[in-house]
């Protein structure tokens, strides 16, 4: 494999994993043929650049592998936001009827942990080899926000607790050492969720600062990796799941620094342009970080194209009469698809309309941290606060086109902090439709998700039964499981 070739575009570094599964394909065949002090699979993978980058490259897409699809589709499927065929098999994510034995959550668990440890693989033996010291320091920072990224969802999928301010409650098994054989005396417990959150937020703050924005990138390498303005958005997401406003508005402060590099664009349109021509769409400077698909990369298919173009899963009428009139949102971003099998009618968010998969999937983007930081300020001061309305009206405006703006927000446009709040959630529904923040956003902010999923119980996943079985009962289910 030409690594040159592939470094035309991000997409150069998730394709190293093929190096990582011969890797891999080899170790195991040595575990058959050699005994077991000969295996040293893991510091040879991390011995040298190539490898080391291509081991960080396969926690990269083990990440994708594990945030795509109906998991990332769920959190507005669970809302009303979106509408699914009762046939799929993946409703029982949001309504309330997942068991422990599902393979749904056992997948997840799996994939999620399997990122973390070659995150940890990375973190763990990379000091000790003798390459670059500069480029030790970028992969184990990078390899920092692999896996509080992966944590941060685990916990949020399933920390009892984590998000409605029960941060005493059980977490998720906090592993930082990596994989090395099976041995029961290593299992561990849950660990608490603040437990949790303070090692995520811990990893992002030593990977911000060694890390740097990169001013020579290509925006697919660029945006399609960890910089130190990622770290900052995501801890600035984290703060605000976690109900810590002041850590957040401090978070959402650093991430808005970098005004050069990421750049709020005029309209939601040129966020996601059309993505049904045949060559590749660049990631606009509004997204932070982002998952790139390439005509010329492995990774070809974000699979959500699947679902939204072919109308087995469609933006629900009623959640689309909710924007304003003349709202880009729902004009601009909305095509209508034809499907043989389905109403004529029905329409497709155009940020996954490409016919062959080819769309990006976007994780963190800067109206997000905007609306991150207005919340957070209205609730660290208890404030109608003006800096949040300007953040919110910036937002908002360029939502509609010149001569259709709607009047900008002032103090007088809200007779309470309840008001000001309110609007901002309103408003971070519209703006983040469809890109896995609906759910959690309603059940942080103690708002049941729909009519099946009134106890809060049910508002995390359960701890798939395996994991208990395989620690005999040191990992311990959820409440209501």
């Amino acid at each position: 494999m030409d690594y040159k070739l592939r470094k035309m575009n991000c997409m150069k570094l998730y394709t190293k994993l093929f190096c990582i599964i011969l890797v891999v394909s080899t170790s195991c065949k040595k575990q058959l043929e050699l005994p077991p002090e000969n295996i040293l699979i893991e510091s040879q993978v991390v011995g040298n650049p190539i490898s080391a980058e291509a081991l960080l490259a396969s926690s990269y897409f083990k990440t994708y592998v594990a945030i795509r699809n109906y998991y990332y589709m769920s959190a507005d499927l669970a809302t009303g936001n979106s509408m699914a065929l009762a046939t799929n098999g993946f409703v029982s994510l949001w309504n309330g009827t997942l068991i422990p034995t599902s393979n749904l959550i056992q997948t997840l668990w799996n994939n999620h942990y399997s990122a973390i440890n070659e995150a940890n693989v990375i973190i763990n033996l990379i000091p000790y080899a003798t390459f670059s010291q500069s480029v030790k320091t970028r992969l184990i920072a990078e390899a920092k926000f692999v896996r509080a990224l992966n944590y941060f969802i685990l916990l949020r999928d399933f920390g009892s607790g984590a998000l409605t301010g029960n941060l005493s409650g059980p977490g998720v098994p906090l592993q930082l050492l990596h994989y090395s054989n099976y041995d029961p005396s290593k299992n561990i417990a849950r660990s608490t969720s603040l437990e949790v959150y303070t090692q995520i937020l811990k990893d992002l703050n030593e990977a911000a600062e060694v890390l740097t924005d990169l001013t020579t990138a290509t925006p697919q390498v660029f945006r399609g990796r960890a910089q130190k303005t990622t770290c900052l958005a995501l801890a600035s997401r984290v703060a605000l799941y976690m109900r810590d406003y002041s850590k957040a508005v401090s978070y959402s402060a650093q991430a808005l620094t970098n005004n050069t590099q990421y750049v709020l664009a005029s309209s939601p349109a040129l966020v996601f342009p059309s993505t049904t021509a045949t060559s590749n769409i660049p990631l606009n400077a509004e997204l932070i970080f982002a998952i790139p698909v390439s005509y010329n990369s492995d990774i070809a298919d974000n699979n959500l194209t699947g679902y939204f173009l072919k109308t087995a899963i469609w933006p629900n009428p009623a959640f689309l009469a909710t924007y304003s009139p003349n709202d880009i949102r729902n004009s601009s971003l909305m095509m209508v698809v034809g499907n043989p099998t389905g109403p004529a009618t029905r329409v497709t968010p155009s940020k996954f309309a490409n016919p062959l998969g080819r769309d990006h999937l976007p994780i963190i983007r800067l109206s997000e941290i905007y609306l991150n930081r207005a919340e957070a300020l209205v609730r660290s001061t208890n404030s109608i606060n003006t800096e949040a309305i300007s953040l919110l009206n910036s937002i908002r405006q360029r939502s509609f086109p010149v001569g259709r703006k709607p009047t900008p927000f002032n103090l007088a446009s809200f007779a309470s902090v309840n008001d000001l709040i309110n609007a901002i959630l309103r408003e971070r529904q519209w703006e983040l439709a469809f890109e896995s923040h609906d759910m959690f956003d309603k059940i942080r902010t103690g708002i049941a998700p729909n009519s099946f999923l009134t106890n809060p119980n049910k508002w995390v996943y359960p701890i798939p039964r395996r994991e208990i079985d395989l620690t005999n009962g040191l990992i311990t289910q959820n409440p209501g499981y």
